[in-house]
């Protein structure tokens, strides 16, 4: 039966070169006379390439310029154009007529705001009416104060967000717009939520008073709001969450405009600028707001940048479990005896498991299984004798099929846990199928749902509904929904974000963002795991294919749309260190988002609120695949070296530091922040540093415990390692317990996956 598997793939893999004549096959050794018995003679790709050079232009790419949008049709252009001449002629009531119609019927499609960011028609059209005349804007707001003043004084009465948001989102122009702004701003401020305040006071002051040139993002047209109430809470909040040079520049702008504005802040009545002076110097001395330790969701939360509140000082091996052996990747293409290709991993065994912290739990899933165990033993998580809480109903032999060789990229395995419930994408890891292959029954990944207060019980769980649509990566959720990136295959695969609701696994939107070719220019499959950033009621997407989008998670509306120039050229045989990025989300940070696509040798840091792209890197970070997070006004990213990138003034966007500094290339697996070191993983050691001066401040070696680098977690005074086929625990020696510093056998050293 083995036998007849074998040969069935390898005919697979005949039939696919026979379709496509620049498609090269490498089969791995000893399947040469199996593709004979199946009637054709297959070369290896090294040999194909030196006999017959024409076959070579197969590995070579050129990618299409056009990215794909739903952008909005000449017809509304076209009504959109009317609006200027009615304009011209004072037909306000037309005007306005005009504005209305085309946002109720085509408010979803896009229009450019600049030459590469484009927004809703919706969007567009309140930036329309902020922009009106007087006359104009007085009879748009006769026809929408009447409801907006109601949902104003709804939202503020009941605290209700989305209220308020209907204002805001809706009919921004109103005379209440800024009103719901203000009062949005100080729910969030209440919250935490520094960067979603700042971003609601920020459209409350209108556009005359923020500077030159025209506007490409909405700012009310006028209002009775206080504005040094306004401005006295931006410069709050900007010290609140540690923006001291941004906090320093705004209170001496303020100072020049409201040098004795008085008003209520915090509770009492103050003299602004004094009161904030005063804060800002405190605030260096202020004590931290203790995190959690854990470690939910790939790289700690949902903004994709959270620092681990401890560090640990000396390690002891406290246990390590097996773990099902990572596929290669790439093995058709790139042979199984060619120097690795992919960066700060091996080609041959990919760091593909990216383990999350739960309290006592620890969490890590393969494409076939879900593990649970205890941090402290490495024992199953309940007491069974198994660890695994969740087994696909396909053996690995079914899995091997659907995962043919003929593929770019390498499976990931990343898992979210929000409110008690545990969230993964499993199955084929395959996003990406040539057109003949998208209905192969049973070889598409789904999501699963477990009660992990119900030690893992399946709630539920969901497949694609239509053909030639996969998962991506794992999803993301907020109270009462979850929201994952998917794929549809096509020559120029599409990206799509879809959410479902959290207790029953229903699909709530689903959104097309984007479409654009990849390398595989629809002839080959591909394995892509795009993750989500949540911030508030945004969702934030890298697509790695040409754009960043914000997206409404409360109805999937595209907010705006930001195109980066991309790579377009290559060759599959020599890939460039950027397309070895493949997990990569947007990092959200105080209102900013640090983006480093796969296409694209560059880092851009963007606006969240519009999109904006405030700055890009040079070319020199092109081998950067890890962006570890934001420590003060450093981005610290990694691959084979580790780069601190500044954020700020003079230094935005610059290569602050680097390390090594030489020809060596050092990174295995991806590292931490925690406190404030960074913790980098090597093959042989995990190097330690300052994360502020870059300093060197230890290194930990591997080599007592034969055991190497691989992707690095910290909580519980545990560090953790997950290599390409082993989890293993590590103890912080000065805070252990006496037992668990005694040496310690492997757990379960034989078996796969089960306890």
């Amino acid at each position: 039966m083995r036998l007849l598997k074998v040969y069935s793939a390898v005919s697979n893999f005949v039939s696919a070169a026979a379709r496509e004549p620049l498609l090269v096959i490498c089969l791995p050794r000893g399947l040469e006379l199996l593709a004979v018995a199946a009637g054709v003679g297959l070369l290896c790709a090294r040999a194909v390439l030196a006999q017959v050079p024409a076959l070579a232009a197969g590995n070579r790419f050129e990618l299409a310029e056009t990215i794909q949008l739903d952008r909005a049709d000449n017809a509304v252009r076209t009504y959109l154009g009317r609006v200027g001449a009615h304009l011209g002629s004072g037909e306000w009531n037309e005007a306005v007529d005009a504005l209305q119609q085309v946002m109720e019927s085509s408010g979803g499609k896009l229009l450019p705001v600049t030459e590469h960011r484009y927004v809703s028609i919706r969007d567009y059209c309140q930036l329309q009416f902020a922009s009106l005349p007087a006359e104009a804007l007085a009879v748009y707001r006769s026809r929408v104060d009447s409801a907006a003043k109601a949902w104003y004084e709804e939202g503020v009465t009941r605290r209700d967000r989305r209220r308020l948001l209907d204002v805001a989102e809706q009919i921004f122009a109103s005379s209440w717009g800024d009103n719901a702004l203000f009062a949005l701003g100080e729910i969030a401020l209440e919250r935490g939520d520094y960067a979603s305040a700042r971003a609601y006071w920020e459209k409350t002051i209108p556009v005359e008073q923020q500077g030159d040139g025209p506007r490409t993002w909405l700012a009310v047209p006028d209002t009775d709001l206080d504005l040094a109430a306004v401005r006295a809470r931006l410069v709050l909040v900007s010290i609140l969450e540690g923006s001291t040079e941004r906090a320093k520049e705004e209170l001496e702008r303020f100072r020049q405009l409201h040098p004795d504005a008085r008003g209520r802040l915090g509770g009492q009545e103050v003299r602004y600028a004094e009161s904030l002076g005063t804060m800002l110097i405190e605030s260096g001395s202020w004590a931290t707001i203790p995190a959690s330790d854990d470690w939910p969701t790939f790289a700690g939360s949902p903004l994709r940048s959270k620092i681990a509140p401890q560090s640990i000082e000396s390690v002891h091996l406290l246990w390590r479990r097996p773990l099902r052996d990572s596929l290669p990747a790439n093995r058709s293409l790139w042979g199984t005896d060619v120097p690795n290709r992919r960066v700060a991993e091996d080609d041959k065994a990919p760091l593909s498991y990216h383990p999350i912290i739960v309290g006592d739990l620890v969490l890590v899933n393969s494409q076939i299984e879900i593990l649970a165990v205890d941090l402290k033993t490495g024992q199953p998580a309940w007491g069974h004798g198994n660890a695994v809480i969740y087994q696909d109903q396909f053996d690995e032999a079914v899995h091997a099929q659907y995962n043919p060789s003929d593929t770019l990229g390498v499976p990931r395995f990343t898992m979210t846990v929000h409110g008690g419930k545990l969230l993964g994408r499993m199955g084929s890891a395959v996003t990406s199928r040539p057109p003949e292959e998208h209905s192969m029954a049973g070889g598409h990944g789904y999501l699963v749902c477990l009660d992990l207060e119900a030690e893992g019980r399946l709630l539920w769980k969901v497949a694609p509904d239509e053909e030639g649509l996969a998962f991506e990566g794992s999803p993301v959720a907020d109270g009462g929904y979850v929201y994952v990136a998917m794929r549809r295959s096509d020559i120029q695969p599409q990206a799509i974000v879809a959410c479902y609701a959290t207790d029953t696994g229903e699909l709530v939107w689903q959104q097309f963002v984007c479409a654009a070719e990849t390398p595989a220019r629809g002839m080959l499959h591909e394995t892509t795991h795009n993750l989500l950033t949540l911030h508030g009621d945004t969702l934030y997407f890298n697509t790695n294919l040409g754009a960043v989008a914000a997206l409404a998670a409360r109805d999937g509306r595209v907010k705006w749309v930001s195109l980066y120039p991309r790579i377009r050229r290559g060759d599959l045989f020599k890939p460039r260190p950027h397309w070895s990025r493949d997990l990569n989300p947007c990092v959200f940070d105080r209102g900013r988002l640090y983006v480093a696509p796969s296409d694209s040798q560059r880092i851009f840091a963007l606006e969240a609120a519009t999109g904006q792209i405030l700055w890009q890197t040079g070319p020199e970070v092109e081998a950067v695949v890890h962006l570890l997070g934001v420590a003060g006004n450093q981005l610290i990213a990694s691959g084979e070296k580790l780069h601190w990138i500044g954020l700020e003034g003079q230094d935005q966007g610059k290569q602050k530091h680097l390390w090594p500094d030489g020809h060596e290339k050092l990174g295995h697996g991806r590292g931490i922040l925690a406190g404030n070191l960074v913790y980098w993983p090597t093959r042989e050691q995990i190097y330690v540093f300052d994360q502020t001066t870059a300093r060197l401040k230890k290194s930990i070696s591997l080599a007592p415990w034969g055991i190497t680098g691989g992707n690095v977690l910290i909580a519980d005074n545990r560090l953790l390692i997950a290599t390409s086929k082993e989890l293993i625990a590590l103890t912080d020696q000065s805070a252990a317990s006496p037992e668990e510093t005694q040496p310690v056998a492997a757990v379960n050293p034989t078996g796969i996956g089960g306890g």
